[in-house]
């Protein structure tokens, strides 16, 4: 017996039901959960505008940050190049405490792709950084104290010139960030007839038209790596509670430096830097000697840092580990070698949030994604003053004439 088209859960009744799925695929504008979405997305990027403009453009100059000190002249002794072998570490830290005495030597890190100078970290009456020859080792001085433009540019990036009240309220942009881009994505779609459409931009159409296209388009194509950036900028707010998070998913093993705790033994003389130097490179064959990581306190080690090929941050650095007071080997740090999902996701979070670990091509291209982040808040501004603001403006502007019109008919002018 056939279906009666009028009793639920009739055959007929069902044939004739779509699907939400299909009516999302054919015909997404007609769906209330789309209209939803666009409101959340609408009011949310309004809100965020300037917070938008002042994080790409920021995040787009430090992606060149390097290339910019060296021309602005921000960095003393760039210039200088090595004539043979570099330095001893072990003679760049005899003259470094002949020089400040009374300070703590904390890391040195050796000439690279980033400095061309041994640099120093020193703490005493408060923290300083020293530049020393490459050549010889002698102390050069000291790197200026006051804050550039790109340190202010880099405080407005990380922190919005607000400290640690602003690293969170950053992070809680990084969470709006992230709605953005779902709720985007949902409305993004056009239905199947013109999906390719919304891929391009056409610049013959009017402008208005051409300034939907870029919001669209560039919202596509920029849309999982702005989702990154705002998941670490959510992992930089709140590290704990995020390695937390992903640990529970899976498990952080190489990730994570090893908590390693020391007994102060001391059995005849103390070894020197420079034995422990040779005994990380006989250790760790293969990789070339990067810096030294002095112990913090009383029972924690001392490290000396590795590089693994031409890494320009600590991302491929193995730490080799020792006992300071005795001598004995303890263990090696392999960052960046990832044994699980979870190790990838955190080790990824620094090397993919500021793209410059890989040559100036991937530079380029963080830099321009970067600054997609504010062309979507202005054309998304425009986008509301096209549909919405500008009726309500002609509205208004008539509204204005007819006012004065009538004015000027009824009320006298007395200058006559």
């Amino acid at each position: 017996m056939a279906g009666n088209p009028y009793v639920p859960g009739s055959s007929s009744h069902a044939s004739n039901r779509v699907s939400f799925l299909q009516r999302y695929l054919q015909r997404p504008q007609q769906l209330a959960v789309r209209r939803i979405n666009f409101q959340i997305h609408l009011w949310a990027g309004i809100i965020l505008t300037l917070y938008l403009i002042a994080i790409g453009v920021s995040g787009s100059i430090l992606v060149f940050r390097h290339e910019l000190e060296r021309v602005s002249g921000l960095k003393p002794w760039q210039e200088m190049r090595t004539n043979g072998p570099l330095a001893d570490v072990a003679n760049v830290v005899a003259n470094l405490e002949a020089a400040y005495p009374g300070s703590h030597v904390v890391s040195v890190d050796l000439p690279g792709e980033i400095d061309a100078t041994f640099v120093s970290v020193l703490e005493g009456r408060g923290r300083i950084k020293v530049a020393s020859d490459p050549n010889d080792g002698r102390v050069l001085g000291e790197f200026p104290r006051q804050a550039t433009w790109l340190d202010v540019v880099q405080d407005l990036h990380e922190t919005l010139l607000a400290g640690r009240v602003g690293r969170k309220l950053n992070g809680v942009g990084a969470i709006f960030l992230l709605l953005l881009n779902v709720t985007g994505i949902v409305i993004w779609w056009p239905g199947l007839r013109n999906w390719k459409r919304a891929l391009k931009v056409d610049f013959r159409r009017s402008w208005r038209r051409v300034n939907f296209d870029l919001h669209s388009a560039a919202g596509f194509w920029t849309i999982l790596i702005v989702s990154f950036w705002a998941l670490s900028g959510i992992y930089f707010a709140w590290p704990r509670q995020f390695f937390l998070a992903v640990n529970s998913v899976s498990p952080i093993i190489s990730a994570r430096p090893p908590a390693i705790r020391i007994a102060r033994e001391v059995d005849g003389e103390e070894p020197t830097l420079r034995s422990f130097v040779q005994r990380a490179c006989s250790i760790d064959r293969g990789a070339t000697l990067g810096g030294v990581a002095f112990p913090y306190g009383p029972r924690a080690p001392l490290g000396i840092l590795m590089r693994r090929g031409n890494s320009v941050g600590r991302e491929y650095v193995d730490t080799v580990y020792f006992n300071p007071y005795s001598g004995a080997y303890i263990s090696t740090w392999r960052y960046g070698v990832n044994q699980t999902l979870g190790d990838w996701i955190i080790w990824a979070q620094v090397p993919l949030h500021f793209g410059t670990y890989w040559g100036l091509p991937i530079k380029i291209i963080w830099a321009v994604t970067g600054l997609a982040i504010p062309l979507l808040a202005v054309t998304g501004l425009l986008m509301y003053w096209n549909r919405a603001l500008r009726r309500q403006w002609k509205r208004l502007s008539k509204s204005a004439g007819f006012v004065t019109s009538v004015t000027n008919q009824v009320v006298p002018d007395y200058r006559r």
